[in-house]
This record gives C-alpha cells, sequence and structure tokens, in this order.
C-alpha cells in the first residue's frame, strides 16, 4: 500500500506546479474532480508506472497551459475516520467499495459536458481508477 502512495505521490507532485488557486472566470464554473484508486490495487511494473507518471505530467501541464486548472490537493496517507451518531474512530482513510480518494483537482469549464471531458482524459484511469465530478457551489457569499 505505501508503494501504491509513493507512485501517486511521483504521479501527482506536478499539481503544485500548476495550480492557479484562482476563481472561475466569467462564463466559467467550479468543479472538484475527486480522483479515487482501488484500495487493493496491484502496483504494475516500473515501466507502466513511468509512463503513467509522464501521462499525469502531460494532463497537469494541459490543464496549467489552458488555464482549466484552478488547484490540485492530494491527502496524506495517514488520518482517522470519525463516523455515526457514536463517534467512533477508525484508524485510515475512509475506504468505500474498495476505493480511496488519493487526490481532489479543482478546474474551470463552462459547464458538465467541459468538466466530462476534462476528467475523462485523467490519467488514472489507465491504471484502474475512477473521477468523480461534482459542481462546486461556494458558501461564503
Amino acid at each position: 500500500m505505501k508503494r501504491i502512495f509513493l507512485s501517486l505521490t511521483l504521479a501527482l507532485i506536478s499539481l503544485g506546479v500548476f495550480a492557479q488557486n484562482a476563481p472561475a472566470k466569467a462564463g466559467t464554473q467550479q468543479y472538484i474532480l475527486i480522483v479515487r484508486f482501488r484500495s487493493d490495487f496491484v502496483l504494475p511494473s516500473g515501466d507502466v508506472i513511468a509512463k503513467n507518471i509522464k501521462a499525469w505530467q502531460d494532463y497537469m501541464g494541459e490543464l496549467g497551459k489552458s488555464g482549466k486548472i484552478a488547484g490540485g490537493y492530494r491527502p496524506g496517507n495517514t488520518g482517522e475516520t470519525i463516523s455515526g451518531t457514536a463517534q467512533t474512530t477508525k484508524p485510515g482513510p475512509y475506504i468505500a467499495n474498495n476505493e480511496l480518494v488519493s487526490s481532489f483537482l479543482i478546474i474551470n469549464a463552462k459547464d458538465m459536458d467541459e468538466a466530462r471531458a476534462i476528467a475523462k482524459k485523467c490519467p488514472v484511469f489507465q491504471l484502474g481508477g475512477s473521477v468523480e465530478i461534482r459542481q462546486i457551489q461556494n458558501t461564503t457569499n
């Protein structure tokens, strides 16, 4: 499991390089892409990982050049989950359906169709991952 997170860290290192942390421009909305990997993921060969890292760099680079990326975050590998009315605490990240969140990207897109097109280019699919798309609503206004 630690090898997976190490590989993901390397693949997503470019998030900080390309993230703009800027609000959406007029005519666009912000969407969050919730990137997930399978918790039972088997680490592929070094060549496959190297190609996936390159794909992530290209993907993030293109989002940066086009102004589509507004931010990117990767949760740490440790933590705990508190749940239920009894507030039961369990060590480790929350895993549902054998998937855990590996990163969040905040993108600028004109609508859900454009957000979906951006998400479908995500390199996480090369290794069997998934992306959930949600429109972000500003709750500070």
